[in-house]
């Protein structure tokens, strides 16, 4: 074996069974706040749960169904328990050490006898960590009966596929396409003045093009980052707002959209950027982020062939540090390739495939307006629904025990409000 391939095996993290069990953990961090359990059961798994129903189901050629860029209640009784897909839902994640996400990801797509293969980005451990708390999670993982033996979590950034070249994206490459990327990250996308976001928007931008050129059905993007609109760079906001600036000189109909949502005085007459966002509230900030983002990645999408169709869907805020007023952002998208059949211009034969129709890049950043409307605080949420917080709270509960976490601490935690020693929040 070459000491390239050597060093390229060092770094997924070891299949090995730890030798020893340990005590129930006590200690809470702010990720295990029961509106962390609401993000994975009512967005991320919720959504992938829809997928897998409507669209990824078609490998066992069952009737699809017409895709729309409204966002639609998952009907729970559209799909046959006896199912079983051929192939895996391939993930990319960004998971943390005790790998919640995956665990409810399995626990809720567990029922439509769903597989599972995921590749992973984690550089908080060391590969020659045998017993860390991330090979003791990732070997449980992939001990449970449909999640292929052979995911993994990789010792890297995912800023390092930012670099073409690098092992990261060799990892990228070989398990990819996916049909579910959950960035979960730790930094932000948000254009700030602490730390340009330069190397996230790299690295996406390379997960992108290879999903436009390897993907051949819809997939889901999640994107979950702080917004600090405290310390906002205008001058990289303005840039990344271009795409959404042009629609707005080019099309009345989403201008007057977007003076719904946003001043009109954002948008001087005389462009270019600079804009200014002083007359915005915090809300109208995180808003106006969001519809950026997506115009952005609606416009870079559309420039791919096949073009690809952008979908915001259900979305969340949650506030993370009060006083300065930062919040976390939980963005989720449907891309859709936009593939027609071949058409004969010989005139050889006379039946012809009829056009298929796909919204227009204007229908989509439409959409877009309406649907960073909508993005609810997932407070307000839990607030006007106790039931609800009561079975998120217990969800969790069992999630952080078979993590190895102390159940009946963590009721307790969450009875004296979730405290932190953290003062930032969490990633």
């Amino acid at each position: 074996m070459s000491s390239d391939r050597s060093d390229f095996v060092d770094d997924i993290v070891q299949d090995k069974i730890p030798e020893h069990s340990r005590p129930a953990r006590d200690t809470f961090h702010p990720w295990h706040r029961v509106r962390k359990e609401f993000i994975r059961s009512q967005q991320w798994n919720l959504l992938t749960e829809r997928m897998i129903v409507r669209e990824w189901k078609r490998e066992l050629q069952q009737p699809a169904h017409d895709w729309s860029l409204d966002d639609v209640q998952l009907d729970g009784g559209s799909f046959q328990p006896g199912t079983l897909l051929k192939r895996p839902i391939n993930c990319l994640v960004i998971p943390g050490d005790d790998m919640l996400d995956l665990r409810a990801l399995y626990r809720d797509v567990d029922k439509l006898n769903c597989h599972i293969r995921y590749l992973g980005f984690n550089e908080s451990a060391s590969s020659a960590q045998a017993n860390t708390q991330l090979h003791v999670s990732n070997n449980a993982i992939t001990s449970l009966p449909k999640v292929y033996r052979d995911s993994r979590v990789v010792h890297d950034r995912f800023e390092a596929l930012a670099h073409p070249g690098s092992q990261a994206m060799r990892y990228l490459k070989e398990y990819g396409p996916y049909h579910v990327i959950n960035l979960d990250l730790c930094g932000s996308m948000f254009p700030n003045r602490a730390k340009a976001p330069a190397d996230y928007y790299q690295a996406l931008r390379e997960v992108l093009s290879f999903q436009c050129v390897r993907q051949n059905v819809e997939w889901l993007l999640f994107i979950t980052t702080m917004v600090e609109p405290a310390i906002v760079n205008v001058e990289d906001l303005g840039k990344l707002c271009g795409p959404t600036r042009k629609n707005y000189d080019d099309h009345k109909d989403f201008a007057g959209l977007i003076e719904r949502l946003i001043p009109s005085i954002l948008f001087p007459s005389t462009p270019p950027p600079p804009i200014d966002v002083s007359g915005l509230s915090e809300e109208q900030l995180v808003q106006l982020f969001g519809l950026a983002f997506g115009k952005w990645l609606l416009t870079f999408c559309q420039t791919a062939q096949p073009q690809w169709s952008v979908a915001m869907r259900r979305s969340f805020v949650y506030s993370m540090n009060e006083s300065r007023g930062a919040v976390m952002l939980s963005l989720a998208f449907e891309l859709k390739p936009n593939i027609t059949p071949p058409t004969d211009l010989t005139g050889m034969t006379t039946l012809q495939s009829p056009p298929k129709p796909f919204p227009s890049e204007v229908e989509c950043a439409k959409k877009l307006i309406e649907s960073v409307s909508n993005i609810r605080k997932v407070e307000d949420i839990l607030a006007h629904q106790p039931e609800l917080r009561l079975q998120l709270r217990d969800a969790q509960a069992l999630l952080l025990e078979e993590a190895g976490y102390d159940r009946d601490a963590y009721l307790k935690w969450v009875a004296n409000g979730e405290p932190s020693s953290r003062a930032d929040g969490e990633p």
